[in-house]
């Protein structure tokens, strides 16, 4: 098992001429977090700028309840709350990172593909990539009206929390499959292919599920 990284040393902003506030112990905390490449346990973090692990544990509470830090696998990292003050668009990176890779499966398979970020209970197009194959049988505008349908893949896949399949339901002439994955924070995304009931997709349901691993690692990399 490799070594644990190094935490950095506290910083703390000005000399304390007396004990360290709540407010100044809350951003030693996201000082270490925000150095670090993953998400790091309370008694290290506590350890790290010198206060009780209760107390530590408290603050970090407080501050997962406004989205600066959030928990993972029992240990804590930065979250989108710090992203969004610093004026940072989730959606924007995930688009960058996301649509060159749809585009290439698009103008491989002839299939259209759609990205959409999911959050507070809104679906919300990211980037999609038309493929030509589709566009013979449904328009742009349909294939986007499509994708929200209620009875679409990328619902089906949202409720089951797998990839998922719709064969002709939403549009006679298309088969579609979704998969979700976790985008930033607690958001998720939805990745979803559309190809004319006359081509196959059984063979284009690992790939998917590939790419979506990709967009995902892509993205934790240039946010870390």
């Amino acid at each position: 098992m490799p070594p644990e990284e190094a935490l950095p040393e506290p910083v703390r902003s000005g000399q304390q001429t007396s004990a360290p506030s709540v407010v100044a112990n809350a951003f030693a905390l996201l000082r270490v977090l925000a150095a670090m490449r993953g998400p790091v346990g309370v008694t290290r973090l506590a350890a790290a700028v010198g206060i009780p692990k209760t107390t530590a544990h408290r603050l970090l509470e407080q501050l997962s309840a406004e989205g600066a830090v959030e928990r993972h696998a029992g240990k804590w990292r930065i979250g989108p709350g710090i992203l969004e003050l610093s004026g940072f668009d989730p959606s924007s990176m995930l688009a960058a990172t996301a649509r060159p890779r749809l585009e290439a499966l698009s103008r491989a398979t002839g299939a259209t593909l759609f990205l959409h970020r999911y959050t507070h209970g809104e679906l919300d197009t990211v980037c999609q990539a038309f493929g030509a194959q589709v566009g013979l049988h449904v328009s742009a505008a349909q294939q986007h009206a499509s994708a929200r349908h209620p009875e679409s893949a990328i619902w089906r896949a949202l409720e089951r929390g797998r990839l998922s399949a719709e064969y002709g339901r939403v549009r006679a002439e298309c088969n579609c499959i979704a998969v979700p994955f976790s985008a930033s924070g607690t958001d998720v995304a939805v990745l979803s292919l559309a190809r004319p009931t006359s081509h196959e997709l059984e063979s284009l349901k690992r790939p998917l599920e590939r790419m979506a691993t990709l967009i995902g690692s892509d993205l934790r990399n240039v946010t870390k």
